[in-house]
């Protein structure tokens, strides 16, 4: 009779952490939940990001694990925004050597599309992100990856919802000045833009990207975008073009992959992650022009119905070399298939 395994998997954010704890079946058997646990985030907070991210981590153990009984897990995997490098793994391991020796036997770190991607399937897929920034990231089954995007505001985040706001106002700016005209009549979006920012005139779009500048208050717009889309034509155009550079970024990891291994895909799962993709509909014509390429056929795109800490804890058992069982098709619902 197989030993039974208590493993551990996080979700971990700038904002907001989820931790969960699995049985070797795959039973969830307590939850979680902290703070932000992104070092680097952290590390504008306080004296030393790294300590910190290790003491929410270690805070968020000790409340699951006191849940259940139990005081080590065989196992965790670490799925956080911020962990993708060497060095800050190496660091973040550190930290747990002076905050919680005995956090658990085994420890996986990984960055936080990890999670999401093997937590639809275990052999890998990808995951494309547009909420307030955008990213993507397709890993295959040996766990080898390619990214495209994430490089934030100020030089990427194509696609996301502070890029949408960013070129909606900048559209309805320079149709207004004549620097250049807009494809279609500006006069909803000009009134949404008035309407959410509280202001009386472009003058003072200053005021929002550099005196009080809250790059998630601006993101939030996209949602003012979005419902004008229905009757508006400009807005429309907006997300037709969101949905092209989205569909760009799968586009490049496919290709890119295709370089290397020469092999075409017959289809892909694509994991969509972020409050852009609540738009589909309006994204989706975008999606398709963007994406087509002669090296994928389909494409499944789904949406995670549980949280990503469990494909971080499938990782955290699968590099102890143990075997953690989890029903992958049962963690997804599929949005839309496509076909070209």
């Amino acid at each position: 009779m197989e030993e039974e395994h208590y493993f551990g998997g996080v979700e971990g954010g700038g904002t907001q952490s989820k931790m969960l704890i699995v049985s070797s079946k795959g039973d969830i058997l307590a939850r979680s939940y902290g703070g932000c646990t992104n070092p680097f985030v952290l590390d504008v907070k306080a004296m030393d990001g790294f300590i910190e991210c290790a003491k929410e981590l270690s805070k968020m153990a000790q409340e699951a694990k006191s849940q259940i009984n139990i005081s080590k897990l065989k196992a965790i995997g670490l799925s956080l925004s911020g962990g993708a490098q060497a060095d800050s793994q190496a660091r973040i391991m550190k930290a747990f050597e002076t905050v919680d020796p005995n956090f658990a036997e085994h420890v996986y770190l990984c960055n936080d599309t990890h999670g999401s991607i093997f937590t639809a399937s275990p052999h890998g897929g990808m995951v494309l992100i547009a909420g307030t920034g955008s990213n993507c990231v397709y890993i295959t089954d040996n766990e080898k990856t390619y990214s495209c995007g994430g490089w934030g505001h100020m030089i990427g985040d194509e696609g996301s919802g502070y890029w949408i706001s960013h070129k909606a106002i900048r559209t309805a700016l320079n149709h207004e000045q004549g620097l250049e005209d807009a494809p279609y009549p500006i006069d909803v979006l000009r009134k949404r833009i008035f309407d959410y920012f509280d202001l009386k005139n472009f003058d003072e779009v200053l005021d929002i990207f550099y005196t009080n500048f809250e790059k998630a208050k601006i993101a939030g717009f996209t949602k003012h975008v979005s419902d004008a889309a229905e009757t508006d034509r400009l807005c429309a155009h907006l997300l037709y073009d969101a949905g092209l550079v989205l569909g760009k970024h799968v586009r490049a990891l496919i290709n890119r992959a295709y370089a290397e291994t020469k092999k075409d895909f017959e289809s892909v799962d694509i994991v969509l992650e972020g409050s852009v993709f609540k738009s589909w509909t309006r994204l989706k014509q975008g999606f398709i022009d963007g994406v087509r390429t002669e090296h994928l056929k389909a494409a499944r795109l789904l949406r995670l119905n549980e949280t990503s800490a469990l494909g971080a804890a499938f990782l955290g058992a699968r590099h102890a070399n143990l075997k953690l069982t989890l029903p992958h098709e049962n963690l997804v619902e599929v949005l839309d298939t496509l076909k070209w």
